[in-house]
């Protein structure tokens, strides 16, 4: 069953995620920072049970929040040591790309692994080329953990990624272009309509 795993870039889109249930929310807020609405963050589990609440790259910041879980890209996992993110109170995801770094985040003991891009992306440089659908394919199969697809995910492309059974879809430019708590909503029933099941 394909989940959104919506990406956002400030505190009034993330409001609007909340008010449209979408199930997980990753705030990634690169110009203000998390410190600023970690009041409000913190109270969000509470009024918004439905959605699982992820802070980008901040493991520090997760924990002291409270939030439902972390995501930490490859260079995050120099910044902290093993047995922080072994042990954190905290679901952890991990950013991969290749098959050495899919082995090191497994040292980790994630909760979910992301995988990408899968398409051409101008969201984030990675610095990797696009996996493709079929490698996603592969990736979900060989897995034992969820996997998020990401990278370049939109309207044209967003059936073949939910088939694949990956378990979270993540968007960032594509969303950005629906507005309304009801739009993103209706989005998100069609990922799962079009997942596979597995």
């Amino acid at each position: 069953m394909a989940k959104l795993y919506a990406i956002v870039g400030s505190i009034e889109r993330a409001r609007v995620m909340l008010e449209a249930q979408a199930p997980y929310l990753q705030l990634r807020f690169k110009e203000e920072g998390i410190a600023p609405h970690a009041q409000e963050i913190g109270q969000w589990a509470g009024r918004y049970p439905n959605t699982r609440v992820i802070i980008n790259d901040d493991l520090e910041a997760a924990v002291e929040i409270g939030v439902w879980g972390v995501h930490l890209g490859q260079a995050d996992l120099e910044r902290y040591p093993t047995e922080k993110i072994q042990q954190a109170s905290l679901q952890v995801g991990i950013s991969t790309h290749t098959p050495p770094e899919i082995e090191r985040a497994l040292t980790f003991n994630p909760a979910l692994l992301a995988f990408g891009p899968i398409f051409p992306t101008d969201s984030k440089k990675t610095g990797h080329a696009p996996q493709g659908i079929e490698r996603l394919r592969k990736m979900v199969t060989r897995s034992h953990l969820p996997i998020v697809a990401i990278g370049g995910i939109d309207g044209d492309n967003i059936t073949a990624v939910a088939s694949t059974g990956a378990a979270m879809v993540a968007m960032i430019s594509y969303l950005d272009r629906f507005i309304e708590p009801e739009e993103i909503s209706i989005l998100a029933e069609r990922i799962d309509r079009f997942a596979t099941y597995r």
